[in-house]
C-alpha cells in the first residue's frame, strides 16, 4: 500500500479518515494524496433560475474548502498533494484520480444509505466500490482503535477468478492487520440448509429423512471449509491467529465477527454486464449488504 489516494469531503469525518489513512502509510512506507470532492446546491439553483455572481460565490464555495483542507492537514504536521473536486457525481473523477497516481488503496468515510434511495438512484460509494481498480476502505464513524482485522474468505471452490480473488482478499487482510499491528481472523461463512425453505420445501416423501441428510451435508460442508482455509493460508504462508467458519447468513455472520472494534476485508466482484448490474441494482453484492450491517470499517477488494 505505497500510494494511497484520501477522500475527503469537509465534514467531521474528515480528520479521522484521514489519521487511518496515515497510521496505515507510516506502517507501510506509503504516500499519500488527497482528494477533497465540493458541492453545494448553488450549481443546480444556478441551472434553474441563474444569478449574476454565480462565479464569485461558487469561488468563495471552494476557497473555504481550500481552507479546511489546509487547517486539517496542518494538525498532522504535514503537507500532501492534493486535488479539489466540484461536483455531485464525484465517484468518477476519484476512479480517474487513483489510476492516474497508480493508487493501490482508496480511503474514504462510508456512507450510510436507505434501501429505497439504493434503488432509485445508486449512491456514489457503490459506484465507487464496483469501479475502482483499487482496493477501497470504507471508514466508519466509530473512533474506537482496531483491534483486528477479519478476513471474509470464500470456501465455494466456484472459478479459478473467484479463487484469485479469495487469495487477495487473504493477502490484503494480511498485509492490513501487520500494518495495523493487529490480530488476523480469517472467517469462512456456510449457508444454513436447515432453515432454508428454498431446500426443504420442495422436497416430498422424506419428513424424517431428509433433514437429517442436510444436517449431515452441513457437516461435511463445515468440515471441507476449515481444510480449504488451511490449505489455502498454507499454500498463501499466511498465519493467521484465528479460523472459523460459521454456518447462517453470510451479511449477518460477518458483521458478527466484526464487531464495533474490527475491520472486515471483503472481495467484490464487480458487475460488469447488464444483467449483473439489474441484479445488484435489486439486491446488492455480499459486500454491499455487508456495509449495511457492519459497525467497524470494511476494506474492499477487487
Amino acid at each position: 500500500m505505497k500510494n494511497i489516494l484520501v477522500v475527503l469531503d469537509g465534514t467531521g469525518s474528515d480528520e479521522h479518515v484521514l489519521g487511518q489513512a496515515i497510521q496505515l502509510a507510516t506502517s507501510s512506507g506509503g504516500d499519500i494524496h488527497l482528494f477533497m470532492t465540493v458541492y453545494d446546491s448553488i450549481e443546480e439553483l444556478n441551472r434553474y433560475i441563474g444569478f449574476d455572481n454565480y462565479r464569485e460565490v461558487k469561488q468563495s464555495i471552494l476557497d473555504e474548502a481550500e481552507v479546511k483542507l489546509r487547517r486539517l492537514t496542518d494538525k498532522f504536521g504535514d503537507h500532501f498533494s492534493s486535488t479539489m473536486h466540484w461536483g455531485r457525481r464525484w465517484h468518477f473523477s476519484v476512479v480517474v484520480e487513483a489510476k492516474k497516481i497508480s493508487a493501490d488503496l482508496i480511503v474514504k468515510a462510508v456512507r450510510q444509505h436507505s434501501r429505497i434511495a439504493e434503488f432509485l438512484h445508486t449512491p456514489e460509494d457503490w459506484h465507487l466500490l464496483r469501479d475502482a481498480s483499487c482496493p477501497v476502505w470504507l471508514v466508519n464513524h466509530t473512533t474506537a482503535r482496531i483491534d483486528r482485522v477479519v478476513a471474509a474468505f470464500s470456501t465455494l471452490e466456484e472459478t479459478e477468478d473467484h479463487r484469485h480473488l479469495g487469495e487477495r482478499v487473504l493477502q490484503k487482510a494480511s498485509d492490513l492487520a501487520t500494518a495495523l499491528g493487529v490480530e488476523l481472523h480469517v472467517v469462512s461463512v456456510v449457508p444454513d440448509w436447515l432453515s432454508s425453505q428454498a431446500i426443504i420445501g420442495p422436497m416430498p416423501g422424506m419428513p424424517g429423512q431428509f433433514p437429517a441428510v442436510l444436517a449431515d451435508i452441513g457437516e461435511q460442508a463445515l468440515d471441507r471449509a476449515e481444510e480449504i482455509i488451511h490449505e489455502t493460508l498454507e499454500r498463501l504462508a499466511i498465519v493467521a491467529d484465528v479460523t472459523e467458519v460459521r454456518s447462517g447468513a453470510v451479511d449477518i455472520e460477518l458483521a458478527d465477527a466484526v464487531g464495533d472494534t474490527g475491520a472486515l476485508v471483503i472481495g467484490s466482484a464487480a458487475a460488469r454486464k447488464l444483467a449483473a448490474k439489474v441484479a445488484g441494482k435489486l439486491f446488492g453484492n455480499t459486500s454491499e449488504k455487508v456495509i449495511h450491517h457492519a459497525r467497524g470499517d470494511v476494506l474492499v477488494v477487487h
